[in-house]
């Protein structure tokens, strides 16, 4: 899904996350001190294609992911990372519920949204990612692309500023009250 090239261009770090084009390179919960003001959390990824990575992710990280949700009361706020082109799996419904289980008010990210040019298609999949994923309808998504040429368009510019006054805004927030509250008053990115 492209979670540790995004935390990489979020802090504007090159490389504190090591980036892998095959999935499962991160095999623990890596947690990042932010400058003393927040702590980010890069959880293992998964496969939606069933393999190794999957079934590992199944037996051995959706339970860690799930202790350190539940023994992690401090959590304000998570980010959901979802690939725009891929389909809802299994394993993404589950971690939606656990966030929802253990009431963290989660913010969807639509990562490498460069990858759809047509605006109606974008739309088609963001709407059916929302219905299987059982999105909450008050709480919203961001599009995202870390790619950062000129050939990324004004709109995939605009989508990643408004990502990080997301995270900006989300950091800034004392309890998951307020930033549930946050999100259910924050509009879509659906430019």
């Amino acid at each position: 899904t492209g979670k540790s090239t995004m935390i990489n261009h979020l802090l504007n770090v090159k490389k504190l996350v090591q980036a892998s084009r095959k999935p499962g390179k991160t095999t623990k919960v890596d947690l990042f001190d932010v400058n003393g003001r927040f702590t980010l959390a890069d959880t293992p990824g998964y496969s939606v294609v069933k393999n190794q990575v999957s079934e590992r992710w199944q037996a051995h990280w959706l339970p860690l992911v799930e202790a350190y949700m539940a023994s992690s009361p401090w959590i304000t706020a998570g980010i959901f990372l979802v690939d725009i082109g891929k389909d809802v799996s299994p394993v993404d419904r589950a971690i939606v519920s656990l966030f929802k289980k253990h009431d963290i008010p989660i913010l969807l990210v639509l990562n490498k949204d460069d990858k759809i040019i047509d605006r109606n298609h974008r739309m088609e999949r963001i709407q059916r990612i929302r219905k299987d994923l059982r999105w909450p309808t008050e709480y919203p998504h961001v599009r995202y692309t870390s790619f950062t040429s000129n050939r990324s368009s004004k709109n995939q510019r605009v989508s990643r500023i408004q990502m990080r006054k997301a995270l900006m805004k989300l950091v800034n927030l004392a309890t998951r009250q307020r930033a549930k509250k946050f999100l259910s008053g924050m509009e879509s990115d659906d430019v």
